[in-house]
């Protein structure tokens, strides 16, 4: 138990770096001929000039959720996120229990990195060469990430291309993988409440997030 704890805090503080690459993005026009580090490279250098210009944009939740859903979750390939991540239980799930998953896996992942951006720092990314793939369609984007006041945090983008972009369906910290992670707990609790008491749980978590920073705005506004 301890193990797996320390690594879910891991998972969870790293991923706060892959989570403003991810999301904090802004909109620039998707060009379809980006190869995949490209496109992750035209994020962060996004990401750069957003934060040059506007330091408190990681404060401003509302815009980070607008620019997210504008642009960046483009980027992002829920569906097979959440093909991975269900495994077994996404062949024997319903059409409606698909579709009812992947937007409150989407709005999960979302809040939880809109909450956490407020922890960015100036961090420095690079983006290493692309190694031989066994598969055209499909690639692992190793990165580098340099903490001000922290280690070096190596960062893997799993990739796949879906017509002629390129999207992001796993994202591993210090190979803590994202779809691993919570592969095993929803197994688990697939196995012990069915399908769609996960999907109710979910949306339950998401209600509250939701309120909570509702209550935050309001707050701050007077």
């Amino acid at each position: 138990m301890g193990a797996a704890s320390d690594s879910l805090k891991r998972l969870g503080h790293s991923l706060r770096v892959a989570g403003v690459m991810l999301f904090i993005a802004g909109p620039a026009v998707a060009n379809p001929a980006q190869g995949p580090v490209e496109v992750l490279q035209s994020m962060t250098d996004t990401l750069v000039a957003i934060a040059s210009e506007d330091p408190d944009v990681v404060y401003d939740i509302p815009r980070l959720r607008e620019i997210a859903d504008d642009v960046v979750l483009t980027r992002v390939d829920f569906e097979g996120l959440s093909r991975w991540v269900l495994g077994k239980y996404w062949r024997t799930a319903t059409p409606q229990q698909r579709e009812a998953f992947i937007a409150e896996f989407r709005e999960m992942l979302l809040g939880s990195y809109l909450r956490s951006v407020s922890t960015y720092e100036d961090n420095a990314v690079r983006f290493l060469p692309l190694r031989n793939s066994r598969h055209e369609d499909r690639v692992i984007v190793n990165a580098e990430v340099d903490q001000p006041n922290g280690p070096t945090v190596h960062v893997s983008f799993r990739m796949r291309q879906v017509g002629d972009q390129w999207l992001i369906y796993d994202v591993a910290v210090e190979g803590i993988s994202l779809v691993a992670t919570h592969r095993t707990s929803f197994s688990r609790e697939i196995r012990s409440s069915g399908m769609d008491s996960l999907i109710a749980r979910l949306r339950v978590q998401n209600i509250r997030n939701s309120e909570e920073e509702a209550r935050l705005l309001s707050v701050e506004s007077e």
